[in-house]
């Protein structure tokens, strides 16, 4: 009897070592998935995004009424999954509908809580691709497809600047000129160049989903003579065709930036004729049904 009495401290005891170890093990593991999804927020966020940008009815409903979408089924590691946007109340004001597909570079570590594509120090900065599937309201394809393009490009660059807190929006684009062809999904396309002045979408105070999304290194990283929405030579690539079938133009664009104080390591312009060009080739066109 007394020692079976003995045993039930002793039992007791063993019962709640286990439950302790069990708690400390489970908090323990709560605290590391913490940790990881505050590291990963940026990228998290990004994905989040895009899964809801993707669900969009209205956007949906565009990509039934054009027919096609582009997708760029295998962008290199340093890349986003490409996001969609839904281009109708940008692309208002010159009776166009449709959807921008675009990717940039993500976070360079899981650490970072900031694009490459915000890091002025980053070969990246303000460098993006994608490809716009526009559809006139009117039902009819334009007959300067090259002039269509740049203004839906202006308008794009202007309302993105908007969105991400700049005061004074600029996209002045300048004649584009042949730079010989590329090779998009089987088929040969003329190749045109361009340059625009714009703004950085850099700032030193974020506010709003598009900034938040994105995420913007601290100032105190930022290079000497970096200002929030600071000028910026946008250098770009461009190719369009027509989809007489679907009544649809496709643009598929690669945009590297330059700015004065940029330094050599840091300059994106080299990119366009490597990276961003073999971005451009990889982009499918794929049926909508």
């Amino acid at each position: 009897m007394p020692a079976q009495i003995l045993s039930e401290p002793r039992t007791s005891a063993l019962f709640w070592r286990r439950w302790l170890r069990r708690i400390g093990i489970f908090l323990g593991c709560l605290v590391v998935a913490i940790i990881a999804m505050y590291a990963t927020r940026c990228t998290l966020l990004l994905n989040v995004a895009r899964i809801a940008l993707g669900r969009q009815a209205e956007l949906v409903a565009q990509e039934h009424a054009d027919g096609v979408t582009v997708a760029f089924p295998t962008p290199p590691s340093a890349w986003i999954t490409p996001m969609k946007n839904l281009m109708n109340p940008i692309w208002a004001p010159i009776k166009t509908n449709g959807v921008n597909y675009y990717l940039f570079a993500k976070p360079r570590t899981w650490l970072n809580s900031y694009s490459e594509r915000s890091n002025p120090a980053s070969p990246y900065y303000q460098a993006w691709v994608g490809a716009y599937v526009i559809k006139r309201t009117d039902g009819t394809l334009p007959d300067d497809p090259q002039s269509l393009a740049w203004q839906t490009t202006a308008l794009d660059q202007r309302a993105w600047l908007s969105a991400m807190g700049d005061p004074s929006p600029l996209a002045e684009s300048s004649p584009a000129v042949s730079a010989g062809t590329i090779a998009i999904d089987g088929h040969t396309l003329p190749l045109w160049h361009g340059t625009m002045q714009s703004h950085s979408d850099l700032s030193a105070d974020p506010k709003g989903p598009l900034a938040t999304l994105i995420g913007m290194p601290p100032k105190s990283a930022w290079p000497a003579g970096v200002d929030s929405f600071h000028d910026v030579t946008l250098d770009g690539y461009f190719t369009w065709w027509a989809d007489s079938a679907r009544k649809v133009s496709i643009v598929v664009y690669a945009v590297a930036a330059s700015y004065p104080e940029q330094t050599a390591t840091a300059n994106s312009r080299s990119l366009v004729n490597d990276e961003l060009l073999s971005v451009m080739k990889s982009a499918k066109v794929e049926l909508v049904h």
